[in-house]
């Protein structure tokens, strides 16, 4: 069984069924310690250097050109033929976040077969672990029954997520997955804030993340800001966090003066939805609910200081 991943989430998913061993490549994001020594598949055309504006800016005109997510990643197509494996793993969510399945299919290995993730809720992502281990399955034997544990394991820590935040009021929330401009977190995001015991405004569960404005930000009038760019770690995040500060309409509202502005991991806790989602949910309702019997540790998520 050889299993090549296009995708971090593909990597994760691939892990947490126990198959990492059977990973062959991976794409350039993928940061799993079992994944790092793996040949890498996939490179960005997007600079990471540049600021957040300059990535807005360089996605939008690639799309705006009708050159869409061919613009924005490439295969290495030869690699992959030469790697030879069985089962290759892609999404269909997002055309500016990685590799797609259109991209996808059209370097695939002449015998491999492509499984697509597409999860855009809890729900989804008990689908891809399914779809990710019917497709293994036939090689290795066991892994359906692997699966279905481990998606029971998950759902038992969400439902003790629920439980003890069922009684608290709660919060407004503003999740923010992109700070300039600003787009409000949404597919599993938003079903992660209402979980852990936070009114998600602004966004809707499965919905995709949307461009937003800070008048409209402000007029939500937020209890507590989750600073969550995709892709980015703590430190990054905190960085874009003190730019933030220096927005007068930002630095004015009410979550950012009462000290309830949060930078995250974001890369592990909520830029993809695998079995990390659900500490994502633990991790917010630490921060909603001090007390609640959940915590965090400072390297998933900070106050801004």
């Amino acid at each position: 069984m050889r299993i090549a991943s296009l995708i971090p989430s593909g990597t994760d998913i691939a892990a947490a069924l126990g198959l990492e061993n059977h990973l062959v490549g991976r794409s350039h994001s993928c940061d799993l310690p079992t994944s790092l020594h793996l040949p890498i598949l996939t490179q960005s055309r997007v600079r990471y250097d540049m600021s957040p504006r300059e990535i807005d800016d360089a996605v939008t005109l690639a799309i705006q050109n009708g050159q869409g997510n061919a613009s924005l990643y490439v295969t290495d197509r030869q690699l992959l033929h030469r790697l030879n494996p069985d089962i290759v793993l892609t999404q269909t969510i997002c055309d500016v976040c990685a590799v797609n399945a259109n991209s996808a299919v059209r370097d695939l290995p002449p015998n491999a077969k492509l499984v697509n993730l597409s999860a855009t809720s809890f729900s989804g992502l008990w689908d891809d672990l399914r779809e990710v281990a019917h497709a293994v399955n036939p090689m290795l034997p066991g892994i359906t029954g692997q699966s279905e544990k481990l998606i029971a394991s998950l759902q038992q820590r969400l439902e003790k997520v629920r439980s003890a935040v069922a009684n608290r009021l709660p919060p407004k929330v503003v999740t923010l997955e992109w700070s300039d401009p600003p787009f409000i977190g949404g597919h599993w995001v938003p079903e992660i804030v209402e979980l852990a015991g936070g009114d998600h405004v602004l966004g809707a569960a499965t919905q995709p993340s949307r461009r937003s404005t800070w008048e409209e930000v402000a007029s939500a009038n937020p209890d507590v800001i989750l600073l969550m760019p995709c892709g980015y770690g703590l430190e990054e995040t905190r960085q874009q966090g003190l730019a933030l500060l220096e927005n007068p309409v930002f630095a004015q509202l009410n979550a950012v003066r009462t000290g309830n502005i949060w930078t995250t991991d974001a890369t592990h806790l909520f830029s993809r939805c695998t079995s990390q989602s659900v500490r994502a949910a633990e991790v917010v309702a630490g921060i909603l609910h001090p007390g609640c019997g959940f915590g965090f540790t400072p390297s998933e998520a900070q106050p801004m200081q």
